[in-house]
């Protein structure tokens, strides 16, 4: 009987050392398919997509925007502006968006006084407010952006003439120094279409809610028709105002008023690129985009006189 139970244990160990060095298999794990950067959760109750190029769901939006150049400048950049006076009914100048004077320089002063005016001084700026419609598109990436809305713009051009002088109250000639300022005051209706590509965020849709944060690029086209042009010439005693006045009595001379010259093209084009931040919770959305607009035509037709605008816009509206 003890020879029988020393055969069973020796049995037995000897399946168990064996099982021990069997190697058990281990599962393996692909670490290189879990990125940090982007995910996808799907199912009947939420979908969800975060990271690089995240999938925005389906959802469409009427929203308000609006701009007024950059914050602390006016955000307009004129390109070949070196416009010959002849384009305004004048010889020997030749006006340009160089100014070497501020816009104290060019403020006006009451009849035959030091005091200054409440004459509102004419300034270079621009803003924009219009509707415009967002409408995803989940198959390609990327959203749709319809707009049509209103576009205010004042642009200005300078020109220096030294070629006068004045007798002083010494008795001897001084130069006059004059600044004559081109301003074109225009209203313009604008049309915009364009595609805005999330890169980065984050796109939630829970129950049919669609809530989104996203980092945008877009680009687009611009087409504007102006619908009023003024042009204002002045001209302003910069040099010699102290002792000479115009017949008015004032340093600033308006010699020019006229409505849409014939020389103006009313139909401009531009092209739009920039980045932006869009939030969408349930039925609102709003946002924030820096935008260049990029000219494809001129102010006018038989002269060179284009102008950039840079800028920063908020919108904010409701789906729809």
């Amino acid at each position: 009987m003890r020879y029988l139970l020393l055969l069973l244990c020796s049995t037995f160990l000897m399946h168990a050392s064996e099982s021990d060095s069997v190697p058990r298999r281990i599962p393996k794990l692909d670490l290189e398919s879990l990125s940090p950067d982007s995910f996808m959760v799907e199912s009947n109750i939420v979908n969800m997509s975060a990271g690089w190029f995240p999938r925005v769901g389906t959802f469409r939006s009427i929203e308000l925007s609006g701009s007024d150049g950059l914050i602390f400048l006016d955000g307009m950049f004129h390109q070949y502006s070196n416009v010959p006076g002849s384009a305004f009914g004048l010889s020997g100048l030749l006006f340009s968006d160089r100014n070497t004077y501020s816009i104290d320089d060019r403020i006006t002063l009451q009849p035959f006084s030091s005091e200054e005016s409440e004459d509102v001084q004419i300034e270079q700026e621009y803003s924009t407010r219009y509707l415009r419609t967002r409408f995803s598109i989940p198959e390609l990436g990327m959203l749709l952006r319809i707009g049509l809305g209103i576009r205010f713009v004042n642009s200005m051009l300078f020109a220096e003439d030294n070629s006068k002088s004045y007798l002083n109250l010494q008795n001897t000639l001084s130069p006059l120094h004059e600044l004559h300022v081109i301003s074109l005051d225009e209203t313009e209706l604008m049309n915009h279409l364009s595609i805005e590509i999330p890169f980065y965020g984050a796109s939630l849709d829970l129950l049919g809610q669609q809530s989104y944060s996203t980092y945008s690029f877009f680009g687009g086209i611009n087409l504007n028709y102006v619908l009023e042009s003024n042009l204002t010439h002045q001209s302003i005693i910069i040099q010699g105002r102290n002792e000479i006045r115009y017949p008015s009595g004032s340093n600033v001379l308006t010699l020019q008023k006229r409505s849409f010259l014939r020389e103006i093209e009313r139909i401009r084009m531009s092209v739009e690129s920039g980045l932006g931040w869009e939030f969408g919770f349930g039925p609102l959305h709003f946002g924030f985009e820096g935008y260049v607009l990029m000219p494809l035509n001129s102010i006018l037709k038989n002269h060179e006189w284009n102008t950039i605008f840079i800028g920063i816009r908020s919108s904010f509206g409701i789906s729809f």
